[in-house]
């Protein structure tokens, strides 16, 4: 809910942008304090938990809005408690434009800050209640594309006969 109050702030005092805030009215869990989730969505993508710094991670975690997120926390506690030994770690995108290379978009990373994040070689897994696609083309670029997996919403179409 914070990192939300926080966007929208952004976004009614930001100027000459289009945004687009996708919410749902239902009650949410409380990550961070009102401070971090400013600097959270101040920065647009970080790395949660306690696999911060120093840390090469088995595998990434990645969530985007707030029902994947709490699909892919779920699983990460869950796979911590089954894998003691397998090192997650667990990033947050706010801006999806920060998947971008900052070649491609202002708000992108650069390839070292991308790699810094979602590593150069291990797989990563994206929890996105959008069109995987929209992922894939947004990282196509990335060192590590190949290892990134999105789930999220495919379109079944219809057919008409």
């Amino acid at each position: 809910m914070n990192c939300l109050l926080s966007v929208a702030d952004h976004c009614l005092r930001s100027t000459n942008y289009v945004n687009v805030i996708v919410s749902d009215k239902q009650l949410h869990l409380q990550y961070l304090n009102m401070d971090a989730a400013i600097e959270h969505c101040t920065k647009g993508i970080a790395i949660w938990g306690e696999h911060r710094k120093g840390c090469e991670p088995d595998v990434v975690f990645v969530s985007a809005g707030d029902i994947p997120t709490q699909e892919a926390l779920a699983a990460t506690i869950l796979l911590r408690e089954e894998f003691e030994e397998l090192k997650i770690r667990f990033v947050n995108v706010i801006d999806l434009f920060k998947l971008q290379p900052n070649t491609e978009d202002p708000h992108g990373l650069t390839d070292a800050d991308f790699d810094s994040l979602f590593t150069p070689d291990k797989p990563v897994i994206f929890n996105f209640h959008g069109y995987p696609w929209l992922v894939r083309r947004l990282t196509y670029r990335r060192k590590n594309s190949a290892n990134i997996h999105v789930r999220g919403y495919k379109e079944r179409g219809q057919v008409l006969g």
